[in-house]
């Protein structure tokens, strides 16, 4: 099932707020300890989050005819441009050091301003986002999917709760589960939704995901295929 750019826009919001009160509590001291990502800094990790939603910003409405590619598409085009990202994240943390969560307000009120704007055109609007044309509704779940995985990266070694809006974990996980039917045409349902955001992400790899119960056999199949061939799906 597809979601409606209403409702992906929705939890995007809600997601985003839940993440940045989650920030407002991490101690001062934390910005220079390592992430969870290895090579990044906390900071690093807090720029991206901005970067990520500094993209809407940068999106451009496209002719209705335009062909956009799928999510699963636009998904597939991170893991090439891994190294310019992180260079361009680096630079950004750099850039904002004096005021981080600050510089993230920003970029995060020009972000949703833009959304706004762009979704007057529909349902099935394209824009031209970084890697390509897309449908918006589209580019808002890679967004929702950022902030997702991200919020998990961020409070993987913290004792805080983790600031995942379980409606935005389950818009996530359904479409990570939909990339992963369309490339496989696996018989596969979610049994763990947290565990298949991690497993799909590369959080955790084909047998942790296994243990964790992070995907089930459908009801016509007779059992979990290994898809660990296809993992992660960005």
């Amino acid at each position: 099932m597809v979601a409606p750019l209403a409702l992906v826009t929705k939890d995007l919001h809600e997601q985003w707020e839940l993440l940045r009160a989650w920030l407002d509590e991490l101690p001062d001291d934390l910005s220079d300890a390592p992430s969870s990502l290895p090579g990044w800094s906390v900071a690093d990790l807090v720029a991206h989050l901005g970067r990520s939603l500094d993209a809407l910003k940068a999106c451009e409405p496209q002719p209705a005819d335009t062909e956009p590619i799928t999510l699963g598409e636009y998904l597939g085009g991170y893991a090439p441009t891994a190294d310019r990202m992180s260079t361009v994240t680096k630079e950004l943390a750099r850039t904002i050091a004096g005021d981080p969560l600050g510089a993230l307000d920003e970029l995060a009120e020009k972000a949703f301003a833009r959304l706004d704007e762009l979704s007057s055109a529909g349902e099935d609007a394209v824009v031209l986002a970084r890697r390509g044309p897309i449908l918006l509704r589209d580019f808002a779940m890679t967004r929702l999917i950022e902030l997702v995985v991200h919020a998990y990266d961020l409070a993987r070694e913290l004792p805080l709760p983790v600031p995942v809006d379980p409606t935005a974990r389950t818009l996530v996980a359904e479409a990570l589960l939909d990339v992963l039917r369309r490339r496989s045409g696996a018989d596969v349902v979610i049994g763990d939704e947290t565990a298949w955001v991690k497993l799909a992400s590369g959080r955790l790899d084909w047998a942790e995901g296994v243990a964790r119960t992070a995907l089930r056999p459908g009801s016509l199949s007779d059992g979990t295929p290994d898809l660990s061939g296809l993992l992660p799906l960005l």
